[in-house]
């Protein structure tokens, strides 16, 4: 009876050159922990986003206002993307609350104040940039 037994061994040059490209993309993904280890500690001015089990890495400056959808969060982007997160508008306020850009004008609405094209007294109405608009309390001043 004969058996083959060296059927499960490959030559050396491919073992070398297997390990080599995990010892490349063990490298790469090492640097990429690195890249988010660093935005979320430099950055002050992004926050993350999870949706749909992405997370995304979102400059205060990009965001035009937040809204309350029951328990949701609607986000409002300036390049016109619009993000529902699964967490509350109260939740975003303490996340961003030493921010200086972003007022609470109404329950449901957080404002960047950078954004804000045009204010109407009469309809206490805010038009931000891109045709979104938010309700201003009653009881808010400016």
């Amino acid at each position: 009876m004969n058996t083959n037994t060296h059927h499960n061994i490959i030559p050396i040059s491919n073992y070398a050159a297997n390990l080599a490209e995990i010892e490349h993309w063990k490298e790469k993904y090492y640097d990429l922990q690195n890249q988010i280890a660093e935005l979320r500690n430099k950055d002050k001015d992004t926050l993350v986003i999870k949706e749909g089990g992405i997370a995304k890495y979102i400059r205060l400056s990009d965001i035009i206002m937040m809204e309350a959808e029951s328990n949701y969060t609607s986000v409002l982007l300036t390049h016109g993307q619009h993000i529902l997160t699964s967490k509350t508008l109260k939740y975003w306020i303490e996340k961003i609350r030493d921010h200086q850009d972003f007022i609470r004008l109404h329950r449901s609405y957080l404002v960047n104040k950078t954004h804000i094209a045009i204010y109407q007294r009469l309809s206490k109405c805010l038009k931000l940039i891109n045709s979104h608009q938010a309700q201003v309390a009653r009881s808010f001043k400016f």
